[in-house]
């Protein structure tokens, strides 16, 4: 006889959208039992994504909590999650964390794959179509950029600060500058300038990064 689930999923995937900072989804998840439930999420992704909370136990039927997964990489066909959820006695469900999880029975511990798409549903086709060999291992509540990105993030950071800089010495010139004092030459020569400042620093920040 098949096992009653767990807990209710809703949505049953992780529909992410585009944000500041990347890529967002939210889903959530609620005890079916009136016993304690615990979960915990696995990826194939684990360095791609940033999840809270990745442990958790649900101690009471109805209650839910809200799953947050963040990515600052464009979202795949291929990736997906792996929940796994457990009834739990009084003294497991107490202050459940990843070291308390792995102390469990596995034979105990439920699993369902929930996909990941942008902003729409995956179809059926989809689902069973664009599976991935890529192992479901632990993903973790800490996200670490690779070194690429934060490059990229700081280096981007660094053109805004000087952008900003400049605008600002500009700025304050402004009221004792009178245009009358400058040739037209001069005057272009200027604009000249400041536009090939803007064009060129991301081309210097592109051939030295």
């Amino acid at each position: 006889m098949a096992s009653l689930p767990l807990i209710r999923i809703s949505p049953s995937e992780f529909q992410f959208a585009e944000c500041r900072t990347g890529y967002t989804s939210r889903l959530r998840l609620t005890s079916l039992q009136a016993q304690a439930v615990g979960f915990k999420f696995k990826t194939n992704a684990p360095h791609k994504f940033l999840v809270k909370p990745v442990v958790c136990s649900l101690t009471k039927k109805g209650m839910s909590v809200d799953v947050v997964v963040k990515s600052s990489s464009p979202i795949t066909d291929v990736d997906r999650f792996l929940i796994q959820t457990v009834a739990l006695a009084a003294d497991e469900a107490e202050d459940l964390d990843s070291a308390k999880w792995r102390t469990l029975d596995p034979s105990r511990i439920m699993e369902d794959l929930i996909y990941c798409t942008i902003g729409r549903r995956r179809s059926s086709s989809q689902s069973s179509g664009s599976q991935s060999d890529s192992p479901l291992v632990s993903v973790s509540d800490i996200y670490s950029p690779s070194p690429y990105q934060e490059q990229q993030y700081f280096a981007e950071k660094g053109d805004r600060r000087l952008a900003n800089g400049l605008a600002k010495r500009v700025y304050a010139m402004m009221p004792v500058l009178d245009i009358a004092d400058f040739s037209w030459y001069e005057l272009v020569l200027f604009a000249a300038t400041c536009f090939a400042i803007g064009f060129l620093l991301p081309l210097i920040r592109h051939v030295l990064f």
